[in-house]
């Protein structure tokens, strides 16, 4: 297991030294020796970009339970299909270090999800591994967060009811059939990536005012009554990909949004996240279009819980802003180097305060409030497993992603943004629930009052976003991609 140096001069040193052509690396060094050599006698040749892209459709049945409430944790089986759910795969290869990211209209993926000793990514990852080549560590699990979808975040006893286990068997087996279809649908391409603003879509959830309560919906109180500022991201990143002779191949979205428009409605869903790649797919016949969520642990949709032609609405808005972007990129000509690198690291955090399991059931004994409910529900989970963090990051070009496992607020992601991410990619490789900034502990709300969503201690958010910029500058740092890691992704010393 490698120990990286605390100070930042010597972790960038140790992140140089960790490059895969140096062979540091010993159990990676004979790939990276391979794929080095490739990678110089392509420098005679214009090098090529080659993308795959695949789509499946993995709708639940309807008996298979959605969240109702995760403070009472609470599920029940959907009420109809009101829209399909997709697993989106896009494979990004340059003969050298090739990517993938799988978008999925899920609410996220707790890594437990399939019961003691499993582990949904690394299962995920070493299966597509196995049929494609593919590092695992260079494999990408995104979820929309959409709420009308199965509960695959554990805050309720999903794998209680009947049928559920064999149910998260098939749907994994599809994620990683539609991961290696991309794999082999690969062609040559060429791709580039742009912003644009689409304003009237979010609204921060926690305003904290001076009278010390947080105003979470509604008309945005006036700055006179606000204590703190607030923000929210309203960037619309896009990536496009098409075919040497112009054809549309793939394109991926990210915007930062909690899918809450038809929360708790009784149908499956993929809520505007869904309606705004069905929109762009059907205007690109033949693409295939993901959709990546942001920073979005304080920010919701405006509208909340509404109804259908609100998600139809919001995500048609985002689809027409994402082809105008994709217009705007086709006149430029201007295309990104078709050069890739990714990095991972994984983190162990601390978990927030909380009695052991024993003391919460004796607690619960005593008073069976709610929240000492909640502490008892927190307790478990805790006991479950270490908060092992991921903080991923890849490169296109100069086109770059971090992905972070859970729901971080929008000020780690500007921040991100601010020191070269083009994409934050929250709900990726795993759920740990919320990922508060600092003052948001004493601010107090939803986001960090103990229970199973709100596991990590204060300061968590921040050593993420340190360990995303580090990584990020570690790319610049080396021509040829780096693999940086505290444990191994399959979970094992």
């Amino acid at each position: 297991m490698l120990n990286p140096p605390s100070t930042g001069k010597n972790r960038r040193h140790f992140l140089k030294s960790c490059a895969v052509l140096s062979g540091a690396l010993t159990p990676f060094h004979s790939f990276a020796q391979q794929k080095a050599s490739e990678f110089l006698i392509r420098t005679g040749s214009r090098p090529v970009l080659r993308a795959g892209a695949a789509r499946r459709r993995v709708t639940p049945p309807e008996w298979v339970p959605y969240l109702t409430s995760s403070g009472n944790g609470t599920n029940k089986p959907f009420g109809g299909v009101h829209d399909d759910l997709f697993a989106r795969a896009l494979v990004l290869d340059d003969g050298n270090n090739p990517v993938a990211i799988l978008a999925v209209d899920s609410i996220g993926y707790d890594n437990a999800v399939m019961g003691p000793h499993r582990n949904f990514t690394a299962e995920l990852r070493q299966r597509v591994a196995a049929k494609t080549g593919l590092n695992p560590a260079a494999i990408l699990l995104s979820a929309t967060h959409s709420h009308s979808t199965p509960e695959t975040i554990c805050l309720t006893p999903f794998l209680d009811t009947p049928g559920v286990s064999p149910w998260l068997e098939e749907h994994l087996g599809a994620l990683v059939d539609t991961a290696v279809e991309a794999w082999k649908n690969r062609v040559s391409v060429r791709a580039s990536s742009g912003q644009t603003t689409v304003s009237g879509i979010s609204r921060n959830r926690r305003i904290f005012l001076k009278n010390k309560t947080l105003n979470r919906r509604g008309p945005i109180p006036p700055e006179s009554e606000i204590a703190t500022p607030f923000a929210t991201d309203e960037s619309l990143n896009v990536l496009y990909c098409e075919t040497l002779s112009g054809r549309p191949h793939s394109v991926l979205l990210n915007y930062t949004a909690h899918p809450v428009i038809a929360m708790v409605l009784p149908p499956v869903s993929a809520d505007y996240p869904g309606a705004a790649t069905a929109f762009v797919e059907k205007e690109l016949q033949g693409a295939v279009c993901l959709f990546t969520n942001g920073a979005a642990g304080d920010i919701n949709t405006e509208a909340v819980s509404t109804n259908f032609d609100d998600v139809l609405r919001v995500g048609n808005l985002l689809g027409e802003a994402a082809l105008k972007t994709i217009s705007r990129l086709k006149s430029r000509n201007n295309w990104l180097a078709p050069q890739i690198q990714h990095a991972s690291e994984i983190i162990d955090l601390d978990g927030r305060p909380c009695p052991s399991v024993a003391e919460a059931e004796k607690a619960v004994q005593a008073d069976s409030t709610g929240r000492q409910q909640r502490l008892l529900r927190l307790a478990r989970k805790l006991a479950e497993d270490p908060l092992h963090a991921e903080v991923q990051v890849m490169r296109l070009g100069d086109c770059q992603w971090v992905a972070l496992p859970g729901e971080v607020f929008v000020e780690t992601g500007l921040a991100l943004k601010r020191n070269g991410a083009t994409f934050v990619v929250g709900y990726a490789n795993g759920w740990l629930g919320y990922f508060p900034i600092r003052r948001a502990y004493d601010e107090g709300g939803y986001e960090v009052d103990p229970g199973p969503w709100s596991r990590v201690a204060p300061g968590s958010a921040e050593t993420l976003e340190k360990a995303g910029i580090q990584l990020l500058q570690s790319l610049s740092e080396n021509s040829v991609g780096v693999l940086f890691l505290r444990k191994r992704l399959d979970g094992k010393a």
